[in-house]
Parts: structure tokens; sequence; C-alpha cells
């Protein structure tokens, strides 16, 4: 089978980063239309809980799953987390149709699915390190969950994700920045400047210090964004500025959309939450390190993409293996004077 029947009860299993939830909103919103017009018998989504509440209002009428909750009782499934242990524990549960990516071993228990494109070891233009002939074809998420959606005769129309923070959310938000002596009526840019300790996908702080301090004043105030487990970053940052930091706790997944959707200009690295600015409409400034801009080189009107062509890159790698003073350099070669500009221009 390739197609849903009408009636079919669906089990959607989410991803588990935050920027492929993102772009893989087009496809719940396609979904839950298909069950409103009465061709799917139910929707389920499944994923993490914080990532479920971060879609607390798209999709209404289907189902949460959370982590513990049973599979049962549906008839067909489909994947955009790549995961085997999904896939078994679908099959495990009954589920009789199951869909997704078939690479990585999980093609031998799905019913239907595709596999990705690989790169066949070719130099990608303009990018530096070529890649391996078993290393997918990079290409933005949000167009490849489009096309395993469009095998069960579910047409993403739009693919451009969207996503709208919830009241709380927003008067959480409104409250936290008063608190920081901000007025949330009044324009102001926020950074995501987090990073897991001695990640090479995180800018340097001293960086993003050095393009800011580049910004003529009169800009709107700085709000520098925290995360669980990626404070220090943040805070240095925000030290080096005397900026607000938003943490303590740092926001929820929620809030976090709250504040982005409330910003006139977000600026960060190329990680999960400048998705959500996508989603929301905003005007971007990201930096690209080692990951590949290719994987997000869809819906970028609003972004200005900054990065510095290495020959070691890009290479995804979570640490950098070059030692100092070369470690990062696809991050460190960038002018901050180059930053700044884009900043100016995008606040126009």
């Amino acid at each position: 089978m390739t197609r849903l029947r009408d009636g079919d009860r669906l089990l959607l299993r989410l991803p588990t980063w935050l920027g492929d939830l993102v772009m893989a909103e087009p496809v719940v919103d396609a979904l839950h239309g298909a069950l409103l017009e009465g061709r799917l018998g139910a929707l389920s989504l499944a994923g993490p809980p914080r990532f479920l509440e971060l879609l607390a209002d798209a999709a209404p009428r289907a189902r949460r799953l959370g982590p513990d909750d049973d599979w049962r009782g549906h008839d067909a499934a489909l994947f955009l987390d790549g995961s085997l242990r999904s896939v078994l524990r679908a099959w495990r549960a009954g589920i009789g149709e199951r869909f997704g990516w078939t690479d990585g071993g999980r093609g031998l228990l799905l019913t239907g699915g595709m596999r990705p494109a690989l790169e066949r070891g070719g130099t990608p233009l303009d990018l530096g390190m070529h890649g391996g002939g078993r290393r997918r074809l990079p290409r933005p998420f949000g167009a490849a969950a489009a096309e395993l959606c469009g095998l069960l005769g579910v047409a993403v129309v739009d693919r451009a994700p969207r996503l709208q923070a919830t009241p709380d959310a927003r008067a959480s938000v409104a409250a936290r920045l008063r608190a920081l002596g901000l007025d949330p009526e009044e324009p102001y840019l926020v950074i995501d400047a987090t990073g897991r300790p001695g990640s090479a996908k995180a800018a340097p702080p001293g960086l993003w210090a050095a393009a800011l301090e580049l910004v003529p004043r009169g800009a709107p105030p700085l709000v520098v964004l925290s995360a669980p487990g990626e404070e220090a970053p943040a805070r240095e940052l925000a030290g080096r500025l005397g900026a607000p930091l938003y943490d303590d706790p740092p926001p929820t997944l929620p809030e976090l959309l709250a504040v982005v959707e409330g910003a006139r200009l977000f600026l960060g690295a190329d990680s999960g939450p400048r998705h959500l600015a996508t989603a929301t409409g905003r005007r971007q400034v990201v930096l690209f390190g080692p990951t590949d801009p290719r994987h997000t080189a869809d819906h970028t009107e609003r972004t200005t993409r900054l990065r510095r062509r290495v020959d070691c890159g890009p290479c995804h790698l979570e640490r950098c293996p070059l030692p100092a003073p070369r470690t990062v350099r696809c991050f460190t070669g960038i002018d901050p004077a180059r930053i700044a500009g884009a900043i100016r221009d995008a606040l126009g």
C-alpha cells in the first residue's frame, strides 16, 4: 500500500529535533486538514512532551500521545523521526501500515516509504568539504517530509511553517520582560547565544560581542536567551554587553516561541530557535559554522545568512578537531563588521 485509505487512524511520529519539528509543521497541518475533511478516521501526534506543548494550538482535533501512551488502535503510522526504535514500537503495537525513510535498517519493518538521496561524494557548490557516498544529500527537512507525506496521498500545498504563541505564553513573556526592565510593547532584539559545553555549533560569545559593539546606539535593546544546560555562553555574552538575560529559569518552548514572535529581529547561529523565527515571520541574521546551509535553504526571504567558506566544512561535528587558534574558524573567520552591517540592514 502506498496511500492511506479513507477512515484510517493515523499515528504521526514527530521529529526529535526542534528545527525539524518546526519544518514539519506543514505536514501536521496537511494531515489535520485530511482529518477535518473526513479522509482520516483519527490523527494522533506522538513525540516529546515539550514539543507537543509547543504545538498546543496546532491540529486541535488531533490526539496527543506522550512517551508512555499506548500506540495500539492505529491503522497506519508515518515516521518523521528516522528512528528504528519507533518503527519497531509501531510493529509491536500491531500498526499494519508503516511509512517512513527506508535507510538505516528501517526498510525491513516499513510497508512503504522512500530512500533519501545520497550525496555520492561530490563537492558542494561553494561549500568546501565534500561528503561521503553514504551521506544524505543535504536538503531542507521540510521538503523531504512533505514528499514522504505525499506518498500517503495527502499533499502539503503550503510548505512554509507557521506557529503562533499561546496567550498564556505571551503573558508570561511580557511579565518576564518587565522584570528585566523592558517594555514588552517596545521593539527589542533577541539573540540565541546558547550552546552545549564545548559545542562547535555555537557561535563564540566573543564574536557576537565584537559585532554587537559595532551596532550604532539607538538600536532596540537586546535580550539574551538562555536554555537548560546551555546557559554558559549566554551568560558570558550578557555579562560582556551588560544586556538583560532571559534566565533563571530559561524560557520554556512556548515562552521561547512567544519571545521570538514579539522581537523585531532574531540573531543566532543555525540551531532550533532560529526556525521559530521563520515560523513567526521574524527577520533573522543567522551565522553558519559547521552546519550545511543547504539543510535550511527554503523560506529564507527574511533571513540574512552569514558564513565563511573553509576547506574542512561543513562538517556537522559537535566538537571541532582543530587545535587553537584554528578552532571553529568557520565561525571566528566571519568578520564582526560584516555581522554588524547585516544587523543594521535588517533593522532598516
